[in-house]
């Protein structure tokens, strides 16, 4: 898996759950594959398409990593290394959806960093935001290969994502590259169970940024980032209508102490 040039991706996200209730849906994406440092080699290549003014597409620094301003690519190299515990200084690669018609949420945006092998990622940063909190973090994790064009790695879960699944649980992401098709896979397991509670696979064509190709994005996908927010929305009434139990956000539970004061 190389880094490679930027590329709009088309595919369908696929969601899965298992526990309390069975659920299933699919949408469709509408996503980018790009250097994060480097947005204008794909928002120059439309008209409609920007890095730099507000556009139907736009890309805006501070939609993305834990800071308004810097480097995206060197932040990403940054918290990576820190996991790793050594340096990491080759090429990051950034999946995730452009701001459309003013419109943006993004529940994962990864970003892939290469080290030494040009043809494998050392690790990930997988940047989750949740809705309506909009609160983000980011995991930096070292990837694995476990086959040809197939890395894997598990980590804890942190960040309270779904009203109806609590923090204590792990995620095990997968990235498969079956050129030019890009598989992401992220499964919610139990911490002590390698069962799947919630599946979720990203499956999208990388296709060359070629003006036909980003004009086909932005008409078929006008309303893509509006899709998932709405899907997010409609899925959460149907698991409600099903009775799946509610979690609180933990800003809202009340913990009772031992004394019985709360």
């Amino acid at each position: 898996m190389i880094p490679g040039p930027p590329a709009v991706c088309e595919g369908t996200v696929v969601h899965r759950r298992a526990e309390t209730t069975a659920h299933e849906f699919t949408y469709p994406v509408s996503q980018v594959w790009f250097d994060p440092d480097r947005p204008d080699d794909l928002c120059d290549l439309h008209p409609a398409w920007s890095a730099r003014r507000p556009s139907p597409v736009r890309f805006r620094r501070q939609d993305y990593g834990g800071s308004d301003s810097g480097s995206l690519a060197e932040e990403a190299r940054h918290d990576l290394g820190a996991v790793l515990g050594r340096p990491v200084d080759g090429p990051v690669r950034m999946l995730t959806q452009l701001r459309r018609w003013g419109w943006l949420f993004n529940p994962i945006s990864l970003f892939l960093v290469w080290h030494t092998d040009p043809e494998s990622p050392v690790g990930a940063v997988a940047e989750v935001s949740n809705t309506p909190w909009k609160e983000r973090t980011h995991y930096p994790v070292p990837l694995e290969r476990v086959a040809d064009g197939r890395w894997e790695t598990t980590f804890d879960k942190s960040l309270h994502v779904s009203p109806f699944l609590h923090e204590d649980y792990r995620y095990r992401l997968t990235v498969s590259d079956l050129d030019p098709t890009l598989e992401v896979g992220i499964n919610v397991l139990a911490a002590d169970d390698d069962v799947p509670i919630v599946e979720t696979a990203l499956r999208v064509m990388r296709l060359e940024a070629s003006k036909a190709a980003m004009t086909r994005a932005l008409t078929r996908g006008a309303l893509s980032t509006r899709i998932v927010s709405f899907a997010i929305h409609a899925q959460a009434v149907k698991l409600t209508l099903k009775r799946v139990p509610i979690v609180a956000h933990p800003r809202k539970r009340t913990v009772e102490s031992p004394d019985g004061v709360s």
